[in-house]
């Protein structure tokens, strides 16, 4: 099993029976209070800036991941795939020095999606395959510098996950330009659940039909 709590933009702590992960801790700059916790492993899908690294504030001594790649830390087997796709070589070159990422965790069974600050209209096909089978999706739909609603579904139309948590929109405190997370919502066509934390056990995954868990943000 494992319980997801969500801090506001792509701020997420993912705690399994032996791990605790931290996506994305903000700084102040934010608006509000920073994640704090004591966690294994930091996960930073756009370590350039501040909004998404801010790892001083997790304690303990967390395993830092802040690139593409393949780790595999205290159980937890975590796939980095580079967020941009290049069309050219030109390109190409650019992205070598990029660092964001989408990530692909599995723990407890259970395979775990986190698009951090993606701004893609769609995903590649090679991005849909690496991230195949996907349980929990957590997604970005507030627009400007991440996917917007429609894009937003787009992606989970494509990756068919179980559950579907929106986040990275407009939420009371964050300083940032999002929309709200309501035009996702219609865009799904539902209400979603909303709840303060999410439990999720491989036995209780239900493959006929997508759910959406709309988490309320932690304040420590």
């Amino acid at each position: 099993f494992m319980h997801i709590y969500w801090f506001g933009l792509s701020a997420f702590k993912i705690v399994s029976k032996e791990t605790t992960v931290f996506t994305d801790p903000f700084s102040k700059a934010a608006g509000v209070t920073s994640p704090r916790g004591g966690g294994d492993i930091v996960i930073s899908s756009n370590p350039a800036l501040e909004l998404y690294n801010n790892f001083s504030s997790i304690s303990g001594q967390p395993f830092i991941i802040d690139s593409p790649g393949e780790y595999d830390v205290k159980n937890v087997f975590i796939r980095g795939i580079p967020a941009t796709a290049a069309k050219n070589q030109t390109e190409a070159k650019k992205i070598e020095t990029d660092n964001r990422a989408i990530y692909l965790l599995t723990l407890e069974g259970i395979n775990l999606g986190f698009l951090g600050s993606l701004k893609e209209k769609a995903l590649t096909q090679s991005q849909i395959e690496e991230m195949n089978n996907i349980d929990v999706l957590l997604v970005p739909v507030g627009g400007n510098s991440v996917c917007d609603a429609e894009e937003a579904v787009g992606i989970v139309n494509e990756l068919e996950p179980k559950i579907v948590i929106p986040m990275h929109y407009k939420t009371p405190g964050i300083d940032v330009k999002l929309d709200s997370v309501e035009r996702f919502l219609k865009e799904m066509g539902g209400k979603g659940e909303e709840m303060d934390k999410l439990l999720v056990k491989k036995s209780e995954l239900e493959e006929e039909k997508t759910r959406i868990v709309v988490l309320t943000p932690q304040r420590n």
